[in-house]
């Protein structure tokens, strides 16, 4: 085989290679909202059939569909096609879980970053809709309150402070309520040895409830 050949073939597969990463993506991003191709399809303005081609790897898409589902399912080009492992493209190399001397805010961020990787990666579609939703209204409702204090500009919201964390807080309740109808599949015998960010933002989440709300 000549060079020529070759370059050629590798030129196909490193395509191939790419097309079957924004598949894998594409399907995995649509499975984590919990929606059906129908849905997604409609709201990207192609239809079922061609999504479903789209998320099998059997039909290339366009760049202007890579940024419609970009901007759908809020993460980065890069990641839709499997070029980088960050879905916001934020900078979080300040962030190692070896690093435990972190501010407050950092830790936080270290330990969200890792639950939301690991929920990411979860078979259960269930469970990761559930975290979704649980940290865009906790998000939201945070947001608010960095709007009312003059941190974000007011104009991101469209309801009035004050109801918007009544509605969000309602919808957190709700979304608690839920909480009891996920399997328990707990298991002990964790590898506690090696501490990280994620494991501090529980212990001082278990030590803020025990020492205000717990009564004897």
């Amino acid at each position: 085989m000549d060079t020529n050949s070759k370059k050629s073939n590798a030129a196909k597969q490193d395509k191939a290679e790419k097309l079957s990463k924004f598949a894998q993506v594409l399907s995995r991003l649509r499975k984590e909202r919990g929606i059906s191709q129908k849905k997604a399809a409609s709201d990207l303005g192609i239809s079922q059939a061609l999504l479903s081609h789209y998320e099998k790897g059997i039909r290339e898409c366009g760049l202007d569909f890579v940024i419609r589902c970009s901007e759908y399912y809020g993460v980065t080009a890069d990641y839709l096609l499997g070029i980088s492992e960050n879905r916001t493209g934020m900078d979080l190399s300040f962030v190692t879980e070896d690093n435990m001397e972190m501010s407050s805010v950092q830790t936080l961020a270290a330990a969200a970053n890792m639950l939301l990787k690991i929920i990411a990666t979860a078979k259960d579609v269930r469970t990761s809709k559930y975290i979704f939703d649980y940290y865009t209204l906790c998000v939201y409702r945070g947001a608010l309150t960095m709007a009312k204090a003059g941190i974000l500009p007011k104009e991101m919201f469209k309801l009035d402070f004050n109801l918007g964390r009544e509605l969000a807080s309602a919808a957190i309740a709700v979304e608690d309520a839920r909480f009891v109808f996920i399997e328990d599949k707990s298991r002990t015998g964790t590898d506690l040895s090696e501490k990280t960010a994620l494991h501090e933002i529980i212990e001082n989440a278990e030590e803020h409830i025990l020492t205000r709300f717990y009564l004897e």
